[in-house]
């Protein structure tokens, strides 16, 4: 609930009507392209609103700058990575930590992979260009670690919020570090084995009793 209301911070009106959530997927859908294809730097709201095929006075009704057009597509790409999760994760065992670890990393990591791609684009450019005050939007981390924890809960000690905190920080940071140095091993198997490593060094099993 605390992620919508950021959204609506950042955007001007709410789009409650089927056509208004239709304008603002059509926006979106346009910054990916231009990151995809064009690059960040051609990313203006005068190129997107061009795109779409809208006045810029209807980007501007929904959004007041690119930046929140960012945050809107950093909350879309967090529900994609999430709902990947769900299904990726039902079949796994919780008694049995690792796997679960190692498929939640990769999802995580799944946009990263390759060197093209629009949402590999999308992420580059979110996790690189959004201000601070917008990075809990941005951090698609948390919804994978509210999936170990779901699944691992009843066989592993709770993080607690000293934990959650340090391990969500640990992963999205050299995330995001990677990102930002443009870094080759961002999306490689060595990188997801580190990740993984650093989430199992914080999971330690439940003693019994």
């Amino acid at each position: 609930m605390a992620k919508q209301s950021n959204l609506l911070n950042f955007m001007r009106k709410s789009p409650v009507q089927g056509r208004s959530q239709q304008t603002v997927e059509t926006l979106l859908e346009a910054s990916a392209q231009i990151l995809h294809k064009e690059g960040e730097a051609a990313l203006t709201t005068n190129r997107i609103a061009e795109r779409a095929g809208f006045s810029i006075g209807t980007l501007y009704q929904y959004f007041p700058n690119r930046d929140a057009i960012l945050v809107a597509m950093a909350e879309r790409e967090q529900k994609r990575v999430l709902a990947r999760l769900e299904a990726e994760l039902a079949g796994f065992d919780p008694a049995d930590p690792e796997p679960t670890v190692r498929q939640a990393i990769r999802a995580f990591l799944g946009a990263f992979r390759g060197r093209h791609g629009v949402r590999r684009a999308v992420l580059l450019a979110i996790l690189r260009r959004v201000p601070k005050e917008t990075k809990d939007v941005v951090s698609v981390a948390e919804p994978m670690l509210a999936a170990i924890e779901a699944r691992c809960g009843a066989h592993v000690e709770p993080l607690g919020e000293a934990g959650r905190y340090v391990l969500l920080r640990a992963v999205a940071g050299a995330v995001r570090s990677a990102a930002f140095e443009r870094h080759p091993m961002l999306g490689t198997e060595a990188f997801e084995e580190a990740l993984v490593r650093l989430v199992m060094g914080m999971l330690r099993p439940k003693t019994p009793g």
